[in-house]
């Protein structure tokens, strides 16, 4: 294999990780796209899938890890994490890599688009770079999770990307989340910017003796139509979604009008 150079002086660190679990195939795809080229790889993640944990994080209690021997890619030093997608970053971030340059998280068996980056645990596990100023990537394929797939398509998207980061293309402390469309390689119209769609959500399937399971929004309730520009609308055109995201929750919109409304002085101080 030839690995690509970069003028980067030293190789950099990535740290992977993801919320489907150490086994999922999409996981071991980003490494090999990783793998080819010039940088070191450290694997921390979770035991057991996780998702859809969000930014969840386990506390008040221990949380365990232990060297995986044999990985399905040679030489990676592999962790597995008995906890979170987000405790997996923070054990890999903290104690299992010397340094990380670059976190990325996934390729996730499902794509995060819309609403779902709020319970997404790919898009929770990256945020843990992202808080420390690392440049952070969520990447998902858009299949039916847990279905055999040929992951040719998203291991070359990932590979590209990857290059792209390792040689300073992509501004650092950068967080992107990113949706490869489940197409042949040689269908994808290309690589577009874009911006969430304001759509998606969970609801319940029909409730009996007061138990019942979380769905997604059914085919049966009006389809959105997909806004130009953005996740949704990429996918449908076959591009790559790559969406910059930022986590300021911050309605800047609604302060001034809100601000009338509700700004009062009660110790005679501006506000």
């Amino acid at each position: 294999m030839v690995l690509l150079q970069y003028d980067i002086g030293v190789s950099k660190r990535i740290l992977i990780t993801n919320d489907d679990g150490v086994d999922s195939p999409g996981l071991w795809a980003l490494v090999r796209a990783c793998s080819k080229h010039d940088c070191k790889i450290t694997v921390a993640a979770p035991r057991e899938n996780q998702s859809a944990a969000g930014a969840s994080l386990t506390l008040r209690k221990e949380i365990e890890w232990e060297s995986v021997k044999n990985p399905p890619v040679a030489n990676i030093q592999t962790w597995t994490v008995g906890g979170r997608p987000g405790d997996a970053a923070i054990v890999g971030l903290d104690h299992l890599s010397e340094s990380t340059d670059i976190l990325i998280s996934g390729i996730n068996q499902g794509a995060n688009i819309g609403f779902d980056l709020s319970i997404s645990g790919t898009v929770g596990a990256a945020l843990q770079g992202y808080f420390r100023g690392i440049t952070s990537l969520a990447i998902s394929y858009a299949m039916t999770p847990q279905t055999e797939v040929d992951w040719e398509t998203a291991e070359h998207i990932a590979s590209i990307i990857c290059g792209k980061v390792l040689s300073e293309e992509i501004p650092k402390k950068s967080f992107l989340n990113i949706n490869i469309p489940l197409v042949a390689i040689g269908e994808i119209a290309g690589l577009v910017v874009t911006r969430a769609e304001e759509t998606g959500y969970f609801q319940l399937e029909d409730a009996k003796n007061n138990t019942s399971k979380l769905k997604r929004k059914t085919p049966e309730d009006p389809k959105p139509i997909p806004q130009a520009g953005t996740d949704l609308w990429a996918l449908s055109q076959k591009y790559v979604s790559i969406c910059p995201i930022q986590i300021n929750l911050t309605d800047y919109r609604k302060m001034d009008a809100l601000g009338k409304i509700l700004n009062e002085n009660w110790k005679e101080k501006e506000i």
